[in-house]
C-alpha cells in the first residue's frame, strides 16, 4: 500500500489533549512541582507546570494535564525567557513529530483552552501565527466557533499551500463563507442540523444538501474533503463496516472530492488503539479514502504501509473493524493474552 498521496491532517495540536499527572510522560522537578517531559533535537527537556495551573486548568484536579494548553499558556504568559523558550520548543516538538509521521497539515484546535471564547480566539491567533512563521506545512484550523476559525485563518501564511477549515456542516453552515474568502480547503461532514446520522442514506442526504449549498457559493468540489462521520466500534460493532460502506458510496457520488474522516474515533474504548487505528486506515484507503485526521506521531504513515496483512494481529483487528468479531471478543481475548503485535 502506497500512502504517499494520503492527505494526513496531524491532529495532535489540540488544547483537549492530555497526559496523566504522575504518569510516564511526566517527571518531578528537583525544585518541586511537575513537568511534562519531551525531547527536542535529541535533548531531554521538561515543560514545567506553574504553581497555579490547577486554577487555570480544572482538569489538573482530576489528574489530567492539558499539555498543548500548558505550552501555549507558558509561551504567552510566562515572565521567564527560559520557560518561554521551553514552551516554544514543546510547541515545535508537537509539530515536528506530526510532520515526521507524514502529516500534510497541522490541525490546531483551541476550543477547550479555557471556558472563555475570547481567550480561545486570542490563543488560536497566537498558535496559527506561531506555526505559520516557522513551518512550510499548511494549517488546518479546527473550531466549532466561526470567530475562532477566522482568527486562525487570518494568521495563515499566504505564500504556501492554502489552509484547511475543519469543519463545515449543516449545523456549522456559517463557516462555509470562509472557504472562498480564504481560498481554503475544507472538511465537509455529514452532520445534520440536529443529528449525527449513522445510516448510509442519512449521511448521503446531508452531504448532498451541503455540497449543493457549497456549489452555489462557488466552492470547487476538489477543495471539499468529505467526512461521512466515523463512530467508535466499541459502542456499536457495525460502526466500522457502515463507515467503510459510506466511503465506497462517496467515491461514486462525489468523484471529484476527497474522502476524509476523523479516523482515530473508531478505536475509542478499545485496547491497543494503535493497531486498530493503523488497520482501519488501511481498510479506509482500500475503500477509496484518501485523507483524514490522524495522529501521525502515534501512527506514522510509513508503518501503515508496512503492515503485514497476513498476520494474526491484522486479521483480528480487521474482524473487529468490519463487524465480523461481534463486540471484539476474540480481539480482546488476544490482547489479554499478549498476542497482538503492531
Amino acid at each position: 500500500m502506497n500512502m504517499k498521496h494520503f492527505i494526513a491532517v496531524g491532529e495532535n495540536i489540540h488544547c483537549t489533549r492530555t497526559v496523566r499527572s504522575g504518569g510516564g510522560k511526566t517527571i518531578q522537578l528537583d525544585s518541586g512541582g511537575e513537568a511534562v517531559k519531551f525531547k527536542k533535537q535529541g535533548k531531554e527537556k521538561a515543560l514545567p507546570l506553574p504553581e497555579n495551573w490547577g486554577d487555570f486548568s480544572p482538569a489538573y484536579g482530576t489528574g489530567k494535564i492539558k499539555h498543548t494548553s500548558l505550552a501555549a499558556y507558558l509561551s504567552v504568559n510566562s515572565d521567564s525567557k527560559e520557560i518561554c523558550d521551553i514552551a516554544e520548543d514543546y510547541l515545535c516538538y508537537l509539530a515536528d513529530t506530526q510532520i515526521a509521521g507524514g502529516a500534510k497539515y497541522l490541525d490546531i484546535n483551541t476550543d477547550e483552552y479555557t471556558a472563555n471564547a475570547g481567550k480561545n480566539t486570542e490563543i488560536m491567533s497566537y498558535l496559527a501565527g506561531f506555526y505559520s512563521e516557522r513551518y512550510e506545512i499548511p494549517l488546518s484550523i479546527d473550531s466549532s466557533n466561526p470567530a475562532i476559525l477566522r482568527a486562525g485563518l487570518e494568521k495563515c501564511r499566504k505564500n504556501i499551500k492554502p489552509p484547511m477549515i475543519n469543519s463545515v456542516s449543516l449545523e456549522r453552515i456559517k463557516a462555509a463563507n470562509l472557504i472562498k474568502e480564504f481560498d481554503a480547503e475544507a472538511v465537509i461532514t455529514a452532520a445534520g442540523r440536529e443529528d449525527l446520522p449513522v445510516d448510509l442514506e442519512g449521511r448521503i442526504k446531508n452531504l448532498r444538501e451541503l455540497t449543493g449549498i457549497l456549489d452555489e457559493k462557488g466552492v470547487p468540489r476538489e477543495k471539499m474533503h468529505i467526512d461521512p462521520l466515523c463512530f467508535p466500534v466499541g459502542t456499536n460493532p457495525e460502526n466500522g463496516k457502515s463507515f467503510l460502506e459510506a466511503v465506497s458510496r462517496l467515491k461514486q457520488d462525489f468523484p471529484d472530492s476527497h474522502c476524509s474522516g476523523g479516523l482515530s474515533n473508531i478505536s475509542f474504548g478499545m485496547p491497543n488503539r494503535k493497531l486498530l487505528n493503523m488497520v482501519f486506515i488501511h481498510l479506509f484507503v482500500d475503500a477509496g479514502g484518501d485523507g483524514g485526521l490522524v495522529d501521525t506521531a502515534a501512527t506514522p504513515l510509513e508503518m501503515i504501509e508496512k503492515l503485514d496483512t497476513d498476520s494474526e494481529s491484522f486479521r483480528l483487528a480487521r474482524d473487529v473493524l468490519t463487524g465480523q468479531d461481534q463486540f471484539g471478543m476474540a480481539y480482546i481475548s488476544a490482547h489479554r493474552e499478549g498476542k497482538l503485535q503492531v
